[in-house]
């Protein structure tokens, strides 16, 4: 099952602090070290809430790191300050003051390189274990769905049954961080939905078992950027296939990556159903290759926008369509709006673990 990182830092803190919790209404904040002062003995941190949090902490605060995905301190390793890292992900435990000060008391330490592997780990896993793609048909007496997914040749079509005790989770409307994925059902699932599992598929099993699933409602505008609010980290895109105005917002946990030619050129051929035979692409250009590719792409930041320009922006599915926020933004897009025709795009909404404390598909 993927790594429930967060949930677990939270389940570890409640079970060494289990006795307190009737009367003790401190906070306890959770996310990662942007800056580290020893002489002022204080750590910034980027919370999972979104803004940023300073907190102190005092010669006899405890400092314990513990694995990815631990329950509890038995195998948890005493260290000092000196020994964080920025992107260390912690969870601190202490009071926060009137003027929105945190002193911490002991905090819990995962650090950046042991996410990093952890995630890696798991992503490797949905690949070789996983399958996924748009439901296209539901059976709620079976309890199975049909999903399609576009390769270079063609398009292809799954069975999904679900395992006993399959874990099945959807993304918020409003978040793209998958540790913000609820618990879900099968009556949920909707065709057109995006999906991703993990399971068991082999030539001797007709359907695929899912033993987890992750779904969605996703969609991908193409636009050119109207304006730019860098302030409020908004930015407005005109809609090329309603010709609307869209408010897309973005936060920490949106990818922004700048096109190059090379990866225009996989995505235009991916649109057109061509195969890729060059060699500097590869044998293969699956969804995977494509999100490996999106990853590699140069960062962008928000003010590198201008009025005119071409993007893809990837989103979720919202009360109100008409405001979003981005999961992947792409620019400089100008290629493919040229070569789209009338298919969809696809930016691989699954890529969305990048940013996050969670092992995602």
């Amino acid at each position: 099952m993927v790594v429930l990182i967060l949930h677990c830092a939270l389940l570890l803190m409640t079970q060494v602090s289990k006795a307190q919790q009737g009367t003790d209404k401190s906070v306890r904040p959770i996310g990662a070290i942007l800056t580290i002062d020893t002489s002022a003995r204080r750590i910034t941190i980027s919370t999972d809430t979104g803004p940023g949090l300073k907190i102190s902490f005092e010669a006899g605060t405890r400092f314990l790191r513990v694995a990815p995905g631990a329950k509890d301190l038995q195998n948890a390793e005493s260290i000092s300050v000196t020994d964080l890292a920025v992107g260390d992900r912690i969870l601190a435990r202490g009071r926060a003051g009137d003027d929105g000060s945190f002193a911490a008391t002991s905090i819990i330490v995962m650090s950046r390189d042991n996410l990093a592997r952890n995630q890696a780990a798991e992503r490797a896993d949905w690949e070789k274990h996983g399958t996924g793609g748009v439901i296209t048909a539901l059976d709620p007496e079976a309890k199975e769905i049909t999903i399609t997914r576009q390769t270079a040749a063609a398009a292809k079509s799954t069975v999904i049954a679900f395992a006993p005790g399959a874990v099945l989770r959807r993304y918020a409307p409003t978040s793209v961080k998958f540790s913000d994925a609820r618990p879900s059902r099968f009556e949920e699932l909707k065709v057109g939905d995006q999906v991703k599992a993990r399971g068991i598929s082999n030539e001797d099993r007709p359907k695929f078992e899912a033993e987890e699933l992750v779904s969605g409602s996703f969609r991908t505008i193409a636009g050119t950027v109207l304006a730019i609010d860098p302030g409020k980290n908004i930015v407005q895109v005109r809609d090329l296939a309603t010709g609307k105005s869209i408010q897309a917002q973005v936060t920490s946990d949106s990818s922004m990556r700048r096109l190059t030619a090379e990866v225009a050129q996989l995505m235009a051929m991916r649109l057109q159903g061509a195969k890729d035979t060059s060699a500097s692409s590869g044998p293969s250009q699956g969804a995977g290759d494509l999100q490996a590719a999106i990853e590699r792409l140069p960062h962008l930041n928000l003010p590198d926008l201008k009025p005119g320009e071409a993007i893809l922006l990837a989103c979720s599915n919202g009360e109100d369509p008409l405001r979003v926020t981005a999961i992947t933004l792409l620019g400089g897009a100008e290629p493919l709006l040229m070569t789209k025709g009338g298919k969809t795009f696809d930016l691989g909404s699954w890529n969305l673990d990048l940013n996050m404390s969670v092992g995602v598909p």
